[in-house]
């Protein structure tokens, strides 16, 4: 048997890394906010969010080793190449240059939040974002988390109410301490499944401050969008924050007007009386 070519073996490795690293990074850019994947059930290809998050941090990892190992185990090849280029003088010191100044433009582009950098991570927030609605949004975030008696009280229904919906429709319930998202995996469906069947027989559930909770994403929603949701014209909006002295001069995400006015996207909510 011949043996083992081990810079063989790195390079190949490397090379399906790269490629994995790449698929899996482009997934995770359009993916949804953890809140609506956990509480949907959500999967691309099979994978879940999280899974698909565990594979790009694993193969990132093992690259990043591999490539150490590739650098160590190839150091004398590269020191070589490093004193041949060296010699040409002008041409490694032209290639050098254009690798820092595109290396110093992508990273002062990227902190500064200028175009074309911040398009592309805006185009990544849009498509995260459009993936939640009000039939994928989860009364509170990370709902999935709560057990069955925490979630009766966050939406407001009596425990017993709801182990008699849960019950009738064939739900499996062994006890109130369960969590939600255990609750759902027993059964084989999502904890919005659940939420669903809950709804369909209440009318009181999920007040409506709790579609504006903190970290329910929110704050990268247009003031104009929230306004529509609610059915509040864009001039009664801005009157009713002109009154608690939040300026608005432009249709902007409520995070970056909340910044502007050095206030919270909660605050602005709570001014237009969206949230108590």
């Amino acid at each position: 048997m011949k043996k083992t070519n081990w810079r063989s073996f790195v390079s190949i490795y490397m090379g399906y890394s790269f490629l994995l690293m790449s698929i899996t990074g482009i997934v995770l850019y359009f993916a949804p906010p953890g809140r609506v994947a956990h509480w949907s059930n959500w999967t691309f290809l099979g994978f879940t969010k999280g899974e698909w998050e565990a594979l790009h941090t694993l193969f990132s990892f093992v690259w990043v080793g591999f490539t150490i190992y590739h650098l160590i185990y190839n150091w004398k090849p590269f020191l070589n190449y490093i004193r041949r280029k060296a010699k040409e003088g002008a041409k490694l010191r032209k290639e050098f240059a254009y690798a820092t100044v595109l290396t110093a433009v992508v990273f002062a582009g990227t902190y500064l939040k200028i175009p074309p950098f911040q398009t592309v991570m805006d185009f990544g927030e849009y498509l995260t974002e459009s993936w939640s609605d009000e039939n994928t949004e989860p009364p509170i975030p990370h709902a999935e988390l709560l057990t069955l008696n925490e979630f009766s009280r966050t939406v407001n229904i009596p425990i017993e109410k709801i182990l008699t919906v849960l019950k009738k429709n064939g739900f499996e319930v062994p006890d109130t301490t369960i969590k939600m998202k255990d609750l759902a995996e027993l059964n084989g469906v999502s904890p919005n499944k659940i939420y669903e069947t809950l709804k369909a027989k209440n009318s009181k559930t999920s007040p409506v401050s709790s579609r504006y909770a903190p970290g329910s994403g929110m704050g990268r929603k247009l003031l104009s969008e929230i306004l529509n949701e609610n059915g509040m014209s864009w001039e009664k909006g801005i009157a009713a924050l002109k009154e608690k002295g939040i300026v608005v001069t432009k249709d902007e995400k409520l995070k970056t007007i909340a910044e502007s006015n050095n206030t919270t996207p909660m605050e602005i909510l709570r001014a237009l009386g969206f949230v108590k």
